[in-house]
């Protein structure tokens, strides 16, 4: 499998597989330090950051360290066990999941491939934008290698969105809305962005695969997003602190990579998902402006059809529209109608 990026196990990862190994045992940090072949510092620090991603590790004098409780943060190891039947690849941090994914498919990848970070240094979001994916967030691509239909393919986002927000309340036990067509949101606030890119086959001309995009806003501490943002984004926990122990974000990931997955594979035949799309849907029944080539038209958003298209009356005109992804911005509008 290609492979531009290093996929090495972090010291941090180490050090935790290490002690989880050993598991009763207590273990010197010289120990350590000879056994991993790195430096005491490095060991002193790896433990520092577990600690602060939520490990409990004791340190005794004369016996070293031993580890009472795992963190609930993702690694390589975390993400491999709990997705045992994909290929999946952890970072600390990258520039982009979504470009790992494309150029895997450049080097011929064939298989559903799933690139995860804690940390993305250039993520995207639709038509262009900035997606900010500050530490406290988890950012993730799901490769699909498909033989769908065309119509099938532009059902992927939705069944994204569906698939976060089962997931969101499985795991965390909390309840999302859906906004048209890429927007999760919590408290009436954005929680995470999907960004849906098809690869072409060149030989065919036909889309020969799919990378799903997903950022969702875990446990980001408000004051990490420009302040601009403070009004329209949230996180499912403000702080790390805040994240119950029974909930991680290696739960989280891998419930909505089996989500998604079981809706894709049925995809052809049973679009059933939609239904829920519309029940979570915030933007039904609410009146919108719509921004497309810098013009913009208002109007009510009266359903939400089997293509996963946006049906829109318009204001002016009471003339029902039918859109689709990538066509506009949409935005609540802020008044009475509202």
């Amino acid at each position: 499998m290609f492979n531009q990026y290093s996929v090495v196990m972090s010291t941090k990862d180490k050090v935790l597989q290490y002690l989880e190994d050993i598991d009763s045992e207590y273990v010197s940090g010289q120990k350590l330090a000879e056994n991993l072949g790195m430096s005491r510092t490095a060991v002193w620090k790896a433990i520092a950051d577990l600690r602060k991603s939520g490990a409990v590790i004791e340190a005794v004098t004369n016996r070293g360290y031993h580890i009472i409780r795992t963190t609930p943060q993702m690694s390589q190891k975390s993400m491999s066990e709990a997705l045992p039947n994909l290929d999946v690849f952890y970072f600390d941090e990258i520039d982009s999941t979504n470009n790992y994914c494309k150029q895997l498919v450049a080097k011929g990848e064939k298989n559903n491939v799933l690139a995860v970070s804690s940390k993305q240094l250039i993520g995207r979001g639709r038509l262009g934008r900035v997606f900010e994916s500050p530490c406290g967030g988890v950012y993730f691509s799901l490769l699909l290698n498909t033989e769908k239909s065309s119509e099938d393919n532009l059902l992927v986002t939705s069944a994204a969105s569906v698939a976060v927000s089962r997931a969101i309340k499985k795991v965390c036990d909390k309840e999302t809305q859906i906004k048209w067509v890429n927007d999760i949101y919590y408290n009436n606030k954005k929680v995470c962005g999907i960004l849906t890119e098809g690869v072409i086959d060149m030989e065919a001309g036909t889309i020969g695969a799919m990378v799903v995009g997903i950022g969702i806003n875990f446990s980001t501490s408000l004051s990490a997003f420009d302040t601009e943002l403070h009004s329209i984004v949230t996180s499912l926990y403000e702080g790390e602190e805040n994240v119950p122990f029974t909930v991680s974000q290696t739960q989280l990931v891998a419930t909505v990579v089996n989500e998604l997955l079981l809706i894709w594979n049925n995809i052809s035949w049973d679009k059933s998902f939609l239904n829920e799309y519309r029940d979570r849907s915030n933007v039904i029944g609410k009146y919108v402006d719509l921004y497309n080539d810098n013009k913009k038209k208002s109007g009510l958003v009266v359903d939400i059809d089997d293509s996963a298209h946006l049906l829109v009356k318009l204001e002016d005109t009471n003339q029902i529209i039918e859109l689709n992804t990538g066509e506009v911005t949409l935005r609540l509008k802020k008044d009475k109608n509202n």
